[in-house]
């Protein structure tokens, strides 16, 4: 797992010169290859994660918006916890190992095709 994850940060960041830039590539491979509303746990708690953002703080990183019951809200991205077998939790891995934190339980979800052909 952690060589098919680092592989996933190189494709993420090639071309990115600084910490900004690779975290904006991250940003835009949730946003393309993630589709919302998807369904996540932050501490146990069942949410709706709505989109992604980075709100331009480099120490708190992406951002999920986030819907509880009529509630929303906008939480670190690392904090949000995905399937483990859906490309959302497949890349969030590849997140939090870039964002040197321990990745929760993931695999590469079969035909997914993405960053190869």
């Amino acid at each position: 797992m952690a060589q098919a994850l680092a592989r996933l940060i190189e494709e993420i960041t090639v071309d990115a010169n600084d910490t900004d830039e690779q975290m904006s590539g991250f940003l835009q491979v949730f946003q393309d290859e993630v589709a919302v509303p998807i369904a996540a746990t932050v501490l146990g708690v069942a949410i709706e994660v709505t989109g992604f953002d980075m709100e331009g703080d480099e120490r708190r990183g992406l951002v999920a918006r986030c819907r509880h019951q009529e509630t929303e809200d906008v939480l670190s991205l690392a904090d949000v916890h995905f399937e483990p077998n859906s490309v959302a939790g497949w890349l969030h891995a590849a997140y939090r190992t870039w964002l040197c934190l321990p990745p929760f339980p993931a695999q590469r979800p079969s035909g997914w095709a993405w960053p190869e052909p």
